[in-house]
């Protein structure tokens, strides 16, 4: 059967999705993470929020500002992008009770939970049938000019976590691979078509390390981004995102991220 031609899609997001792909337990595993390693995640966190600002104060117009990823708001500088911009929206799958919280002390931030990827209500499909996965473009805010800034705030080497595991029973892992690489390319193209300035934060790889003795090189290193290439980072930083014991009784799990406050720009490296 041929591979389906490329979608334009408007998000949806059915009940049966989040619930089908432990979305809400994820995010509470992600809180939970982050309140047991607060102390080590803290230089990321601000370093993330250091870039959000950057990219903020690049943008030409303060009119609407789009974050992608803001669920649980950790590393958004939400008091200072409500000073900056007339509109705050953030855009995530979940958002958990403390986000709607603390959004809801501003009057111009709003919260949006949506399909990052506009693919849900076609994957329930696909699982069911098992069809050929779609290709999709993605719309959301598309036709919306006011949007001056839209930044991806560490989501990208997550867009097909959930969708691998969904299909994992109805498709073969070449085609589940190949529509993971096809959610992180058709993120990025769609930050570098945005009419607005946009930003990119991800991790790009994971590698462990002994923790003991302190600076011990790593033991092992693996790709997150599906050998999808990007460009030089503006910034890069470690993420010691589980010190041992949280994942390993005697190894770190480190994530090497890379920034791109002007993703735009950052793409106009290489002729031809």
């Amino acid at each position: 059967m041929p591979a389906p031609s490329l979608i334009q899609t408007h998000l949806s997001l059915p009940v049966d999705f989040v619930r089908a792909m432990d979305l809400d337990k994820a995010s509470l595993d992600v809180e939970a993470r982050y309140k047991r390693c607060a102390v080590p995640w803290k230089p990321h966190l601000e370093r993330t929020r250091a870039v959000i600002m950057r990219s903020a104060h690049l943008a030409k117009n303060r009119r609407k500002a789009v974050l992608f990823g803001a669920g649980l708001l950790h590393d958004i500088p939400l008091a200072e992008l409500s000073d900056l911009f007339q509109t705050v929206v953030l855009v995530d799958v979940v958002h958990s009770r403390s986000c709607h919280l603390q959004a809801s002390l501003f009057p111009n931030v709003s919260c949006l939970q949506a399909d990052v990827t506009g693919t849900a209500s076609f994957l329930i499909r696909a699982r069911k049938t098992g069809a050929p996965l779609p290709r999709l473009e993605l719309d959301l805010f598309k036709d919306d000019e006011s949007v001056d800034l839209t930044v991806s705030v560490n989501l990208l080497s997550q867009l097909g976590c959930a969708p691998a595991e969904f299909l994992r029973t109805s498709h073969p892992p070449g085609e589940i691979r190949a529509f993971q690489r096809h959610l992180i390319e058709s993120h990025l193209t769609y930050l570098r078509q945005r009419s607005g300035h946009s930003a990119l934060i991800t991790d790009v790889a994971w590698s462990r390390r002994p923790a003991q003795p302190p600076q011990a090189p790593p033991t092992e290193r693996r790709e997150v981004l599906h050998q999808v290439p990007l460009p030089p980072p503006a910034e890069a930083w470690d993420w010691l995102i589980a010190p041992a014991p949280e994942s390993d009784p005697h190894q770190d799990l480190i994530a090497h991220v890379a920034a791109y406050p002007d993703w735009k720009e950052s793409n106009r490296i290489l002729p031809g």
